[in-house]
């Protein structure tokens, strides 16, 4: 037995939940890991890094606009 008392359960939960979804899609466990973490989780990694430069970009144009101090 492993000495990871919170990481062995929550990984089991996460194969047991993926397992599932595979059933419920009619696909492999194998298919549904590769599409969750070799195409949606890259694809949400890049859409939340522009949506940072977005934020970054659009909050220093609104301080440019602020009246000094």
């Amino acid at each position: 037995m492993s000495k990871h008392t919170f990481v062995d359960p929550v990984f089991d939960w996460c194969v047991n939940f993926l397992i599932h979804w595979a059933k419920v899609l009619g696909i492999t466990y194998n298919e549904i890991n590769v599409y969750v973490f070799c195409v949606l989780w890259p694809i949400l990694t890049l859409v939340l890094c522009f949506l940072v430069v977005y934020q970054r970009t659009t909050i220093r144009a609104l301080r440019a606009r602020l009246p000094s101090r």
